[in-house]
């Protein structure tokens, strides 16, 4: 996965298309009247900054002809140079023609690449580094990796994947409330999830504390989504998920874990 900087792309396509305009009108003035001109020195680096910039994205995106083209326009700029040296039409030429070049070979490449672009909603699910929260990965580091995935997965619509890592995630975590608790967690889930639930409402009839109590109850209310969403993933493995139902087990599963965080690890 490549992440390109749309913005140096762009801005760099778009000043080199203003430079050869405004080169080829003052290579045709220099036709027309004799007259070399000379070219502003801040331009010349502009046009050299663009074509490394170019390069760059070239060399990423694995395109040959872009980024040769890219480092022959940066070659040609230092040979019309020295600066206070006049502008035939010929030395204008040389870089007008390798700009024209540079720009072909940019959009050729490009085509036969696929270029995926992610609203803002769903990028900040693919550039975080922490989608549960420090505390979380700080309180299960062991899922750091598989909270990470599946929030790639949520920035690009993998709703099933996301689900998948989403599992793993919580079995972590379900392994820690049921050892809190005093439950062994075995490798039927479905009866350890209805043991810790018996537990849970164990500790609320007992006089264990206002803030334990309360833990408790928050752990209940977050169990029971989270009971049905493991039933359904466990007895349907083969079932594809929607947007909605896939947001509603990541939203959920974030808010048990960052609960879970509070007290266990």
């Amino acid at each position: 996965m490549i992440r390109l900087d749309v913005h140096h792309l762009l801005a760099s396509l778009t000043h080199l298309a203003g430079s050869h305009k405004h080169l080829s009108l003052m290579r045709r003035k220099a036709i027309e009247d004799t007259t070399m001109g000379f070219l502003e020195i801040q331009r010349f680096a502009e046009i050299r900054e663009c074509a490394r910039r170019l390069g760059k994205i070239a060399e990423d995106l694995d395109m040959p002809a872009g980024r040769a083209s890219a480092q022959r326009l940066m070659q040609k700029i230092e040979t019309v140079a020295p600066f206070h040296i006049a502008l035939t039409p010929d030395r204008l030429a040389l870089v007008i023609d390798e700009i024209t070049i540079l720009t072909s070979a940019f959009q050729d490449e490009m085509e036969a690449r696929l270029l995926i672009a992610l609203p803002a909603s769903n990028a900040r699910f693919f550039s975080t580094t922490s989608a549960f929260g420090e505390a979380v990965e700080d309180a299960f580091p062991s899922v750091a990796y598989d909270i990470a995935e599946a929030a790639k997965c949520r920035a690009f619509g993998r709703w099933t994947a996301m689900v998948m890592h989403l599992m793993r995630v919580l079995e972590a975590g379900l392994e820690a409330l049921a050892r809190h608790v005093g439950v062994e967690p075995t490798n039927n889930w479905n009866s350890t999830l209805g043991a810790i639930e018996v537990r849970l409402r164990e500790v609320r009839g007992n006089i264990v504390g206002r803030e334990e109590e309360q833990w408790a109850a928050e752990s209940g209310v977050h169990l029971r989504f989270i009971k049905n969403a493991w039933r359904n993933h466990a007895m349907h493995p083969h079932e594809r998920y929607d947007e909605e139902r896939a947001v509603q087990i990541f939203d959920n599963a974030r808010l048990f874990m960052q609960h879970l965080a509070q007290k266990l690890s």
